[in-house]
């Protein structure tokens, strides 16, 4: 048996693995530099869980705080103890993932020494006055049935939304906003439904923390409260709703809940408590009855108990994006989850156990949740009804209004007969009318409906399955759909194309052609003298090249379009715009980063002569003494051989690379047929045309002058040198016409010679370079650049502008989208293969 010969990959394997590691272990050391605090603090946390015995699930109450814990014992350890030992494993992972995230970027923004203060004087001070308060509540007698009671402490987070809540202070506006409202509201939501004492000293510690931060930031923090922007304000409204729908589900999780406004989970709860009180108190066959009912209690009965909870965090969803149709489910479903209660209450089926002091508190603290909070919250977006224009089409709303109608009359109608067929499997036999009541209960959470008197359920067969999922189905059906109805609004009008060409005639730069491109829309100003083309892809609306509009009213007209944008609930972006653009983006705190350089030839005094320009000459004289000859020509001017000949060319040249065609702002051949474009043919001494160009023009005050390089397609069996041939004969017969520039177009991913390659604030940089790489094998943007790069032009540079960091996901999946919009998935195998082994 011959022994195998070494595998030559083993070696790279190994450093490959050795490399990855080193650059993790570098990643971790300069982690804990910049954050060193931070890190200390994840330490402590472990160790203290390890020691005490938490991390692996024991009691270590004795180091907790409270108010008989911390004073009346005289454990005044505690208040520092509690700080740094989780109560539970989940409590450990929690803080840890809090320190290494929140933590973190605060530190960054005050400095690790106020970091290590703050964590300190915040959470003991956060602790104090939460303890105090907390013993201050328990004296009033009124207030003992929604104050947590004596439970030690243990929460390392408390200090942690302290410094967080500081730090705030000292971030970016739009960062600030999102740091306080998140916190906040989860704060909130935690201490008005789950209540224990843990989620009321982190309020505290962040009351605190927010003050500190404020002294701190003295004459650095302008104002306290900013005009919210709409997307600001329809984020905040979706917050709310959202809060109130998941209020609820915090107070279950947390065992039922001890907040003030727990007292809405009784309608989620309460339902086997009461029926098995009812058995103790009735006679046999009522108890018999209502054990029965116990037995529908299963998991469809469940998911339809939360169905109110998931309605509005849909609505929220919606709301976020400016949807009117949210708007409605959102007023919907709030009505009728205080409506609803309301009603159950009155008539019995719903009950509430009222405190031992009788003082009626129960009462109003469960109106306040049920009934208060969701009216208030409606009227609040009735007023702001105004920040959700986006509309749905009116065909997708009668299709989705069909769709209800039809599932709850199908639902209802299967379950009707369903039942009827199963009148065995109930304790006796139902009448019609108890079947209809029976059948229309089932659609609302079971709590509601529960009958106060006598009642008939079924008890097994295909009568009890369909009992408890009857409501599941009809309600799955119902949100699929209004997901379905987001998706499908009624767009602006797309704009008068006529117009916008009448304004690049007016003064256009050399890309300003692609707005009049398929897809693209256009946005004017209100008088009309101004124009953005864009392309909406999904939520972001992609506006092509710089705005058709005079330098000095351009910051105007980029600000009112994004005001546009963000009216229909879109994500601006500014895609392959030049350096003025995108300076009075920056002046208006948009960020940018470069996506590509366009390269430019400048006319006046243009020459092939000298050393330089011998490849360009070389192949323009071959070209010419082989016989071959540029024709221009315009689409609607060919003859049918040619135009043939050119599409197959194009089919030649996608077929070769077996990937996507890319369009946005790669032409095909659907842009050759404006009549506004010229063609430039390279055509043989037989006639037979062996390459194509195209080339879109560009005006000052009604006069071409410039023209833009777009379409290039050769044959894949023809001679070299065409394009070379074909852009030098451009430029010499375009400059004879009075032209001043010729653009060879943007090359995607490229940079310029002079780029720096190091130092680069742009965080998307190393990334786009990368993809370049990637990329490469498929499509040759860096060898369309270098080709370019034989014509002496001058580098402008492109750029994508965004406004907001966290956008750039869905900007770069708009983009790719507006690149390949009809890429199958064959397609992108092929690509995602073909980049894989260039980069081998």
């Amino acid at each position: 048996m011959s022994d195998a010969p070494p595998d030559p990959a083993a070696p790279a394997r190994g450093r490959g693995t050795r490399a990855r590691g080193t650059a993790f272990v570098r990643a971790g050391r300069r982690y804990v530099v910049l954050h060193p605090v931070s890190s200390a603090f994840v330490v402590v946390v472990l160790s203290a869980a390890a020691l005490t015995g938490t991390l692996w699930g024991q009691d270590a109450s004795i180091w907790g705080a409270g108010p008989l814990g911390t004073f009346a014992v005289g454990r005044w350890w505690t208040v520092l103890t509690a700080l740094v030992i989780p109560d539970s494993p989940v409590d450990a992972v929690v803080s840890v993932v809090l320190a290494l995230t929140a933590l973190a970027y605060a530190e960054r923004l005050i400095g690790s020494r106020r970091t290590a203060v703050l964590l300190g004087v915040l959470g003991v001070g956060g602790l104090l006055t939460g303890i105090g308060f907390h013993a201050a509540a328990w004296t009033v007698t009124d207030l003992r049935p929604v104050v947590a009671a004596e439970v030690p402490v243990l929460d390392p987070t408390t200090p942690i939304v302290g410094v967080v809540m500081a730090a705030s202070a000292f971030a970016p506006t739009l960062w600030r906003r999102r740091l306080r409202l998140v916190g906040f509201a989860t704060l909130a939501l935690f201490a008005l439904y789950a209540g224990d004492a843990d989620s009321w000293y982190r309020v505290t510690a962040a009351v605190i923390g927010l003050g500190v931060g404020a002294m701190l930031a003295r004459g650095r923090e302008r104002r306290a409260w900013h005009r919210s922007s709409t997307r600001e304000t329809r984020t905040l409204l979706a917050l709310l709703v959202a809060v109130v729908g998941s209020g609820p589900l915090v107070a279950l999780v947390s065992g039922g809940g001890r907040g003030p406004l727990s007292l809405v989970v009784d309608a989620y709860t309460q339902y086997d408590d009461e029926l098995l009180a009812r058995c103790g108190r009735v006679s046999s066959a009522v108890c018999d009855e209502q054990l029965a009912l116990l037995m529908t209690r299963g998991l469809g009965p469940a998911l339809l108990a939360v169905t109110p909870l998931v309605l509005m965090l849909v609505a929220a969803w919606g709301l976020r994006l400016g949807r009117r149709a949210a708007l409605v489910l959102a007023v919907l479903a709030l009505t009728a989850s205080a409506v609803i209660p309301v009603v159950s209450l009155v008539d019995g089926r719903l009950r509430i156990d009222p405190w031992v002091d009788g003082s009626g508190g129960e009462y109003v603290l469960w109106a306040l949740a049920t009934v208060a909070i969701p009216l208030t919250l409606v009227v609040v977006l009735l007023v702001s009804r105004a920040r959700f224009p986006v509309r749905a089409t009116r065909r997708a709303a009668r299709t989705v209004a069909g769709v209800i109608g039809i599932a709850f009359l199908a639902c209802a109608t299967a379950f009707f007969i369903i039942e009827s067929l199963g009148r065995r499997s109930f304790d006796r036999d139902p009448s019609i009318p108890d079947l209809v009541l029976l059948t229309l209960r089932r659609f609302l959470p079971p709590a509601y409906t529960n009958p106060a008197g006598s009642g008939t359920f079924p008890h097994h067969g295909p009568a009890l399955f369909a009992y408890q999922w009857v409501g599941v189905l009809f309600w799955a059906i119902a949100i699929g759909a209004i997901l379905w109805l987001y998706r499908r609004v009624q767009r602006p009008d797309p704009g008068d194309t006529i117009r916008y060409r009448e304004l690049l005639r007016r003064g256009s730069d050399t890309l300003g052609f692609l707005g009049t491109w398929s897809g693209n829309r256009h946005w004017y100003s209100e008088d009309r003298e101004c124009a953005v083309a864009y392309r909406l892809v999904g939520d972001v609306a992609l506006a092509v090249a710089d705005p058709v509009a005079p330098a000095v009213r351009r910051p105007e007209v980029l600000r009112t379009f994004s005001d546009f944008c963000v009216e229909h609930g879109w994500i601006p972006a500014f895609y392959s715009v030049h350096a003025e653009t995108a300076a009075d983006l920056e002046g208006l705190g948009w960020r940018r980063v470069p996506v590509g350089v366009e390269t430019v030839m400048d006319l006046p005094g243009l020459t092939f002569a000298g050393k330089a320009w011998q490849k360009v000459r070389q192949p323009l004289t071959r070209a010419e003494r082989e016989g071959y000859t540029a024709v221009w020509t315009r689409w609607h001017e060919l003859t049918v051989s040619q135009a043939s000949q050119i599409i197959a060319i194009d089919e030649e040249w996608v077929a070769d690379r077996a990937l996507p065609e890319m369009g946005f702002t790669l032409g095909s051949l659907d842009e050759l047929r404006d009549r506004d474009v010229r063609l430039l043919l390279a055509v043989g001494p037989d006639g037979r045309i062996e390459a194509v160009t195209s080339w879109m023009p560009s005006w000052t005050d009604g006069a071409v002058t410039g023209w833009t390089l777009d379409f290039m397609r050769r044959r894949t069996d023809g001679p070299n040198g065409m394009m070379e041939f074909l852009i030098a004969k451009a430029a010499l017969q375009l400059q004879e016409e009075g032209a001043a520039v010729l653009s060879l177009s943007g090359a995607p991913l490229a940079e310029a010679p002079d780029a720096p390659m190091d130092g680069d604030p742009a965080p998307l940089r190393p990334l786009l370079r990368w993809l370049a790489e990637v990329l490469e094998p498929a499509y040759g943007f860096a060898s369309l650049f270098r080709f370019k790069g034989k014509f002496r032009p001058r580098y402008r540079e492109l750029t994508l502008a965004y406004r907001d960091p966290l956008h750039l996901p869905a900007i770069g999946a708009a983009v790719g989208r507006a690149y390949l919009p009809d890429a199958s998935r064959r397609e992108i195998v092929a690509l995602a293969r073909t980049a894989w082994g260039g980069r081998r």
